[in-house]
């Protein structure tokens, strides 16, 4: 029968509209395992599907090579062409590039990257290109990018540690498979679509619907799917889809509790009216948040990537006796204005032969807070070599540090971006950014995390800073900063909805206060 319900939802989604919001599966089936929505597969085949037939880089020289973007990687090592200079093809914003950069002998690539599987911003991203290095020489990556692929190696399951392992190793050639943000202004703005997903009950299995508030605003929200539940099976119903009604009863306002006796008294089927945020698209082959916690929810513990913010550094207090005519014996780096930024003070190496080596309670990668009494934080690298050196006459050294989880290689320890997201709070430098925003109103920067994170409940980071916006121009905001408050607006314990609406709604001057560790240096 057809109620007046039905013609209210009939009203909302017209017949041209529920035609686009049908999910289709890629039609590269043999190369792609994208299911989307069918307004996205031209934009889909065009631009993103690994399956799409693509041209040889090199097809300027003559190479005939027309076969799917997966292959392209091992044809180039095999391609005739491949030792010859076709000039070098622009890295395009909204779509998959693959270029060659050049590299000199035991030269690294020269730049830092933020970003891992495994962390809030999923992918690996540039933050940060250095003057010297094969990129500066090569002038076409920028801060930003998304590394994909590093000579057909997949960096898009990477954890941060793996994806820096694989871009340090040496090759001549390296073939960077990368990914660029459009400009925030030209992209479409997300939008909210309603569905009608009605279920029907069996005798002996579970429906299978867990469900959740959200401090942060009212409503209920679907938490999980039970594996192997009739939902699950029924694969309509997705995570963090707000549930709008069941069975013709608003819930919109309403509570867990509510929900679950509307859905238990109900004998033989469940309709839900939901909303699901819909995003701009990103490459299918850079793993989206949704994707990622699909798979830690519905994966053995052992395979899940633990994020490194799970983790926090400890303190502790190290007494050491020594010769007043003994020096401490480390080496250290960092300190406020150091050649990488603000950041507290931590040891690169240790003689074994000094005070400190011979009694092995610290080790490299340990940070100092204080020595004897007098604080280390929020001074410059000269300043800790003056108090360092005042102390060294006595023969007792008290020192306070934080007990570094990172394991080094090599002599000399270098951080990485994950053993900052690691410090505790009393290491945290805040600087203040001022941005104006654009005519178009764009501030020109993307974030991720919050409260309903699919890592956890965790801080608001940059995820991306886009060219020619004012974020970028201004260059102090960096991808993987932390982003503490937006003028007066904390955004502390805050969904990540609450904080695009922070961001979008104040005009003129936007102040922000960060916390920017660098990244990891490869």
């Amino acid at each position: 029968s057809y109620s007046e319900e039905d013609h209210q939802f009939s009203v909302l989604l017209s017949p041209y509209r529920l035609l686009d919001k049908l999910l289709v599966v890629c039609p590269n089936v043999d190369y792609c395992e994208e299911v989307l929505t069918r307004c996205e597969l031209e934009a889909h085949l065009l631009h993103r599907c690994r399956g799409a037939v693509t041209r040889c880089i090199k097809s300027s020289l003559g190479c005939s090579f027309q076969g799917p973007r997966s292959a392209l990687q091992s044809h180039l090592w095999e391609c005739p062409y491949r030792d010859q200079n076709a000039g070098k093809n622009p890295v395009a914003e909204g779509e998959v590039s693959t270029i060659e950069v050049q590299r000199r002998e035991s030269e690294g690539l020269g730049v830092s990257v933020v970003g891992g599987c495994d962390t809030p911003l999923v992918c690996t991203v540039i933050q940060e290109v250095f003057t010297e290095g094969a990129v500066s020489r090569d002038d076409r990556l920028m801060a930003g990018d998304q590394i994909l692929e590093v000579n057909g190696e997949d960096l898009t399951q990477a954890t941060h540690n793996q994806a820096v392992a694989i871009l340090a190793q040496f090759f001549p050639v390296c073939r960077l498979t990368v990914y660029r943000e459009r400009a925030e202004e030209n992209r479409p703005i997300e939008k909210e679509e309603i569905l009608k997903i009605t279920l029907f009950k069996h005798k002996g299995k579970q429906l299978g619907i867990k469900l959740v508030g959200k401090r942060n605003g009212p409503g209920v929200y679907i938490l999980t799917l039970i594996p192997g539940s009739l939902a699950a099976c029924d694969g309509r119903l997705k995570m963090d889809d707000r549930v709008l009604e069941i069975n013709g009863q608003d819930v919109s306002y309403g509570t867990q509790e509510q929900a679950a006796c509307i859905i238990i008294s109900s004998p033989a089927h469940v309709q839900f009216v939901v909303a699901r945020r819909s995003r701009p698209q990103t490459p299918d082959i850079i793993r989206s948040a949704a994707e990622h916690s699909k798979y830690s929810l519905f994966s053995d513990d052992h395979e899940k990537p633990v994020s490194p913010l799970c983790f926090t550094c400890k303190e502790k207090i190290v007494t050491i006796n020594k010769d007043p005519s003994e020096t401490l014996g480390v080496s250290i780096a960092g300190g406020v204005a150091s050649h990488r930024g603000d950041t507290p003070v931590y040891i690169t190496n240790i003689n074994r032969d000094g005070c400190v080596g011979r009694t092995n309670v610290l080790k490299k990668g340990d940070l100092l807070v204080s020595i004897n009494g007098t604080s280390l934080l929020n001074i410059t690298h000269s300043e800790t070599v003056r108090i360092i050196r005042q102390n060294s006459g006595v023969k007792v050294l008290t020192l306070r540090v934080i007990d570094s989880r990172e394991i080094t290689q090599g002599d000399n320890f270098q951080p990485t971006w994950v053993y900052w997201l690691q410090m505790p709070q009393i290491c945290r430098l805040v600087k203040t950014i001022t941005l104006l925003r654009s005519p178009t109103g764009s501030l020109g920067f993307s974030i991720v995390g919050g409260t309903d994170s699919t890592h956890g409940n965790l801080p608001i980071f940059v995820k991306s800073v886009v060219p020619d916006t004012p974020a970028a121009k201004d260059g102090r905001l960096k991808c993987g900063d932390v982003v503490l408050t937006v003028n007066e607006h904390s955004l502390h314990s805050i969904n990540h909805t609450a904080a695009v609406e922070i961001l979008k709604h104040i005009d003129g001057a936007v102040t922000l206060s960060v916390i920017s560790w660098p990244g990891t240096v490869v």
